[in-house]
């Protein structure tokens, strides 16, 4: 074979495997990053989980140090059935997040303030808000949550947050209120040797 038939044979069998490298170079205009986390925490899918379960986020935020407004309190959105102390079930999101929470921040202790509008017998709405913050302490200690990390109290009547005048003040002051109690610390860190069992 002739020396001048092999070159382009070479170029040819060539072309393929440069074509290759080629498509595979990084684009210089292109911004690449090895850290995901600005992007995931500004994204849609993140926003509309934090807008989906306010409840566990704002609470996250306020362990990690983020001050706010309403300083240690957090209302749990929950509804329950008039003069009834067990909650409509698919309404205990935020309670669920709170159990998350709970576990995630195992030195957080809370106290869970049970309250009511004014609107029948004092006595009986003092009793009632104590079965509701009641029946979340023990959501939370039937899944092991600690007893000693949780109070519950009920305040009856005594602390609204609005007048007790209309139908939508009185639904405001019918609420329970997760207080943080002693925070001193950070979410517990992944040791090595828990992940090596893996």
């Amino acid at each position: 074979m002739s020396t001048a038939w092999r070159k382009p044979a070479l170029v040819r069998a060539l072309l393929p495997i440069t074509a290759l490298l080629l498509a595979g170079c990084p684009d210089p205009m292109k911004k690449y990053t090895l850290d995901p986390r600005a992007l995931v925490a500004n994204g849609l899918d993140e926003q509309s989980a934090r807008a989906a379960a306010p409840f566990g986020d704002e609470l996250v935020r306020y362990l990690l140090g983020k001050p706010r407004s309403e300083g240690d309190e957090f209302i749990l959105r929950v509804d329950f059935e008039p003069g009834g102390f067990a909650p409509i079930m698919d309404t205990i999101g935020d309670v669920e997040a709170l159990l998350v929470v709970m576990r995630d921040f195992p030195s957080l202790e809370i106290a869970i303030e049970g309250h009511t509008d004014n609107a029948g017998d004092a006595q009986k709405n003092q009793k009632l808000s104590q079965w509701r913050a009641n029946w979340v302490k023990q959501f939370l200690l039937e899944r092991g949550i600690s007893a000693e990390r949780v109070d519950a109290k009920g305040m009856g009547d005594s602390e609204p947050i609005v007048g007790n005048d209309t139908e939508e003040e009185r639904k405001k002051n019918r609420r329970l209120v997760v207080r943080v109690k002693n925070y001193n610390g950070k979410p517990m860190p992944v040791r090595e040797s828990r992940i090596k069992g893996w």
